[in-house]
């Protein structure tokens, strides 16, 4: 009995994972003529807005460096808090759109599809272990909604990991400043705030492409409440 019960779960699991893995490219392309004008602005708007948050916490990073090598350690450390400011900013507006996609994520009745997470975008090692693990989920599940807000779950777990990491780097920055180490690791976490970034991104332009099924007026409320 217990063979047989391991069997048929070890069966669904199968069963599982064979149709999950449908042909993700023809599911695509009937969606994609979905993407109507607003949609594709208010997609535009959010990358322009992303670009110019990471540019701006890259640009700090790059200042603070800058200082350091210059022996003005102080002024880098300071600088350096500058960058984490603006991606603890970043984080909270990354986080407030996840929970409101997740929400309307529901109106529709599907999602179009996005690829299988992986931990190999990532630099840092919780990241790539938080990819990794969702992968998995993902080929456990069916249904393209499920799967979507898999995807909203990893991204914002990711941020805050990221998060915690360039705090912990930036507290260690100040602590010793002289030492490579935490300046690398909050670099590290900012290459893995744009990879997020990426990804949201392309989660979001999924979520729009179905909201765009639904009537103007209502989309139009929708994007509001998002973006």
């Amino acid at each position: 009995m217990v063979v047989e019960l391991s069997l048929s779960a070890l069966g669904c699991a199968a069963l599982c994972y064979t149709l999950g893995r449908y042909s993700r490219a023809l599911t695509l392309e009937r969606w994609q003529f979905l993407l109507s004008l607003p949609a594709r602005q208010a997609v535009s708007t959010l990358r322009q807005q992303m670009q110019l948050d990471t540019a701006l916490a890259r640009q700090a990073l790059g200042t603070a460096a800058r200082a350091r090598e210059a022996g003005r350690l102080e002024d880098a450390v300071g600088v350096l808090r500058a960058a984490l400011d603006i991606l603890e900013e970043a984080g909270a507006d990354r986080r407030t759109r996840l929970k409101a996609m997740a929400v309307y994520s529901r109106m529709v009745r599907a999602v179009q599809p996005l690829p299988t997470p992986s931990g190999a975008p990532f630099r840092t090692p919780p990241l790539r272990l938080l990819g990794s693990l969702a992968g998995v989920a993902h080929g456990l599940l069916v249904g393209s909604a499920e799967r979507f807000r898999l995807w909203l779950l990893m991204l914002g777990l990711g941020v805050r990991v990221v998060l915690h990491g360039t705090r912990q780097s930036a507290q260690a920055a100040g602590t010793a400043p002289h030492s490579q180490q935490p300046w690398s690791r909050f670099a590290d976490g900012l290459s893995d705030f744009e990879t997020l970034d990426g990804q949201h991104l392309a989660a979001f332009e999924a979520l729009s492409a179905s909201l765009a099924a639904i009537d103007a007026e209502r989309r139009v409320r929708v994007w509001d409440s998002i973006t």
